[in-house]
C-alpha cells in the first residue's frame, strides 16, 4: 500500500495569508471610500454656497446702482470661480444664480426668495 505524502503547508497558507489580506483590504476601501466621497462632496457644496453668496452680494450691490439684477457675470465682476456659475435669471424683482461642481456632478442655486437650494429655481 502506497502512501501519499501530505501536501506541503507553507504555499496553502500562503494562498489563505493572501486571499485573508485582499479581503481585509476589500473591507477598508469599502469603509472608506463613502466617508472620502462625502468629503468631497461637502467640499463641493461649500464651495459652491461661497460662490453664489459672491453672486449674491454683488446682484446686491448691482440692484441698489441699477434698479435691477443684472444678467452678466462680467458686469457684476464676480472673480473667478473653482465652480461653474451662471446666471440663470435676473429682472427687476428677482435673480436666480446657479453654480456647478464637475468633479463631484454637484450643483447648487441661490434666489433671493428661496436662498440656497439643489433644486434649480425659475
Amino acid at each position: 500500500m502506497s502512501r501519499t505524502a501530505p501536501a506541503p503547508q507553507g504555499p496553502r497558507r500562503a494562498v489563505v495569508v493572501a486571499v485573508g489580506g485582499v479581503t481585509a483590504l476589500g473591507l477598508a476601501v469599502a469603509v472608506a471610500l463613502p466617508i472620502v466621497v462625502d468629503g468631497r462632496r461637502s467640499s463641493a457644496a461649500q464651495d459652491l454656497h461661497a460662490d453664489l453668496q459672491r453672486v449674491a452680494t454683488a446682484q446686491a450691490a448691482w440692484k441698489d446702482a441699477h434698479g435691477s439684477y443684472s444678467t452678466s457675470l462680467h458686469d457684476l465682476r464676480v472673480p473667478a470661480a473653482r465652480t461653474d456659475v451662471a446666471i440663470v435669471s435676473a429682472g427687476a424683482d428677482a435673480f436666480c444664480a446657479g453654480a456647478y461642481d464637475e468633479s463631484t456632478r454637484t450643483a447648487m442655486f441661490f434666489s433671493p426668495q428661496r436662498g440656497f437650494d439643489s433644486t434649480a429655481c425659475r
